[in-house]
């Protein structure tokens, strides 16, 4: 779903009221360009390319209404929030880039912010262009990059602000 999509659904309800139907944070992606998802493709699976050599900047600006939000999955019964993120379709964020592995990362809500956990990917996962190790308590805004797929966290809060100014 596209932010502009969701911001039709969204202004008329309260911070709180979006919070509860949308969960306590969001991804934001831009696109993958067509080229790029063709050539993953063609690469196929296991495919793994050094990343101090590969990787790219995020893309130059887009228009907010124009980025994919990751919608996130149900809490479990227990309460607990996690998304895993990779190419597996097993994954709640699958990710279409020969670059990001099967399991590559998870993000689990600990009640006040994501802690991001790195899975042992070939290819790393980057917070802000630097590689983390082992986990990472994520802040409103941090840019998450996994292979060539960027991504904008956002917690719901800002998230719905950002809605309320696109017109």
């Amino acid at each position: 779903m596209f932010v502009r999509e969701l911001a039709d659904r969204a202004r008329g309800l309260r911070a709180a009221s979006f919070e509860r139907q949308m969960g306590p944070f969001a991804l934001m992606q831009r696109p993958p360009p067509e080229s790029r998802v063709e050539q993953s493709k063609a690469s196929g699976p296991g495919t793994s390319l050094n990343p101090v050599f590969q990787l790219k900047p995020p893309p130059s600006s887009i228009d907010f209404g124009d980025l994919l939000v990751a919608l996130l999955p149900p809490p479990t019964a227990d309460g607990l929030l996690e998304l895993f993120i990779g190419r597996s379709a097993d994954c709640e964020l699958v990710i279409e880039d020969v670059q990001v592995s099967k399991k590559h990362a998870v993000i689990r809500w600990n009640g006040t912010a994501g802690v991001i956990s790195e899975l042992g990917s070939s290819n790393g996962t980057f917070i802000n262009r630097h590689e983390m190790k082992d986990e990472w308590t994520l802040r409103d805004g941090d840019g998450l990059s996994f292979g060539q797929s960027h991504f904008i966290y956002l917690l719901a809060g800002s998230l719905h602000r950002r809605i309320a100014t696109l017109r």
